[in-house]
């Protein structure tokens, strides 16, 4: 009878849940900018070729110029998105800064997560975390706890897949090589100040940055994102544990 059950409960796990979440944008970046998602920069932001692509030759990442912003304000979301990043005139990676929970009328309150790669300047092949409260730059501060090397090797002119899942106050990201198939976990954490409660996502960059953004996709729910944990890779655990138990 528990043999019974423990099968009940090993299949039971490799059912699709029904989804219930609502995709807000999906944008692969084809034609001019869409203003239905996107209050861009027209100094730093272009599409071209079927991708956005961001540079800022120039500033220093304080003009509001160096910062662009959606417009779909969520709280629990789900965000996945291609991109790659560029070198400078030394060989060396361009990072990448995301912004989420943002307010987008400039009044500088979000979260941000910034990518430097492993042929990049900093903290090579590394994640890091920050948060900015206002307009007073006294309160951009990084999590200097959070800093997280990237469980795979992520260099300069190679796509990859970020998603990054909010539920409250927790927060969870997940890296591909963009052809593969399954994300790896990154890290979670949690803001117990929960600071920014709800916002739009956004870009930041200055002189160093230079990247490319293509298939965002943006749900109400983090469990909408498709963190593609194959069937048979489930198939092949579960009845691993099945045998195990049996014996």
């Amino acid at each position: 009878m528990i043999r019974k059950l423990f099968v009940f409960s090993l299949l039971a796990s490799l059912i699709v849940p029904v989804s219930y979440g609502k995709l807000l944008m999906f944008d692969d970046f084809d034609g001019k900018l869409k203003k239905k998602f996107w209050i861009g920069q027209k100094e730093t932001w272009k599409t071209k070729n079927g991708v956005l692509e961001i540079n800022q030759p120039e500033n220093d990442g304080n003009c509001p110029c160096d910062f662009g912003y959606g417009v779909i304000e969520v709280e629990n979301f789900g965000l996945q998105f291609d991109f790659k990043l560029f070198q400078d005139d030394f060989d060396a990676g361009s990072g990448m800064d995301l912004l989420f929970r943002a307010n987008g009328d400039k009044k500088y309150k979000f979260y941000q997560l910034i990518v430097t790669p492993a042929d990049g300047v900093g903290r090579p092949n590394h994640v890091r975390w920050y948060v900015r409260d206002g307009e007073d730059r006294g309160t951009w501060k990084e999590y200097r706890e959070l800093r997280k090397e990237f469980p795979i090797e992520v260099i300069s002119k190679q796509w990859y897949t970020l998603s990054l899942q909010g539920k409250g106050n927790k927060f969870t990201l997940y890296i591909k090589n963009k052809e593969d198939l399954p994300s790896t976990k990154v890290m979670e954490w949690t803001d117990t100040k929960s600071l920014h409660p709800k916002g739009v996502i956004g870009f930041h960059t200055n002189n160093l940055h230079h990247y490319q953004i293509d298939n965002m996709r943006l749900f109400d729910s983090p469990n909408e994102v498709n963190l593609a944990v194959s069937a048979k890779s489930k198939q092949t655990t579960a009845w691993a544990e099945l045998k195990q138990a049996d014996r």
